[in-house]
């Protein structure tokens, strides 16, 4: 997955200088996180917490041997905790992953960008974009549905993050996640593409809408709100040339979703 060893993925040296015994508290509280007592684990977080990014580059080195989902869920929570100290760690490991080769190296992006959502720095956009790529890669290289499955996962959550941000640098992706709308997509996308999506997303967004009207209330609801949400700020109306194409469900569809002008 990466191109050295986990011991190389520290980019601080904070963990050089602190005393041989606070060093072995960190490595004891990183195998502690570990425990099936949730006190235990929850005592191992409060402590490695005050170590900052120290205990952040043990925690990813841990977590790079040890890829588990037990592993993810724990290291990823104590990276949480940890907060801003775990930034630049968590950027520098994700820089050293060359390729997403199997299913858990997406499943290793999705917890740390889970986490830098979490730390909300846009220090993190350009890792983010990049990691964009190298999923993209390995769908188009590969036939494991698995893998497939959980690239997509990791890019949804990317989206999401970047949408957070406000960051437009990834939009051409999202749009293409969302495809042509004459299918639904993934959980996620819809929220992304509502907050930082432009006018490409309307007519997919009126067609998806015209599908989820027939399969979730809700879930048409969430649509027609994110339709209103981008034309309002892309100054779109319904008798704008864009919904030229639209067959007649689709442009009842629309009509359904803007609210009728008051004469």
């Amino acid at each position: 997955m990466s191109d050295s060893q986990p011991g190389s993925l520290r980019v601080k040296q904070g963990s050089e200088v602190l005393a041989p015994a606070d060093r072995e508290e960190i490595k004891k509280h990183v195998k502690d996180l570990l425990s099936d007592d949730f006190s235990v684990r929850a005592a191992s977080m409060t402590s490695l917490e005050k170590y900052g990014s120290a205990a952040a580059e043990a925690i990813v080195d841990a977590l790079v041997k040890k890829p588990g989902s037990q592993a993810l869920t724990s290291f990823s929570d104590a990276l949480s905790e940890i907060g801003k100290p775990s930034l630049h760690v968590i950027l520098h490991t994700l820089n050293h992953i060359v390729e997403v080769k199997r299913p858990e190296d997406a499943y290793l992006i999705e917890n740390f960008v889970d986490i830098l959502s979490s730390i909300r720095d846009r220090r993190a956009v350009a890792t983010l974009l990049e990691q964009l790529l190298k999923l993209n890669a390995a769908i188009k290289r590969n036939h494991n549905a698995q893998l497939v499955h959980c690239c997509e996962l990791a890019k949804v959550k990317i989206h999401r993050a970047l949408a957070e941000f406000g960051e437009k640098g990834g939009l051409d992706d999202l749009v293409e996640m969302l495809g042509d709308g004459r299918r639904r997509v993934r959980d996620g996308v819809v929220e992304a593409v509502s907050k930082i999506g432009d006018r490409r997303a309307l007519v997919p967004l009126v067609r998806l809408y015209d599908i989820d009207e027939h399969v979730t209330f809700s879930g048409a609801q969430f649509i027609k709100e994110g339709i209103r949400e981008i034309a309002r700020r892309e100054h779109v109306t319904p008798s704008d040339p864009l919904f030229r194409d639209l067959n007649p469900a689709e442009r009842a569809a629309l009509d359904r979703v803007f609210p009728k002008s008051k004469k």
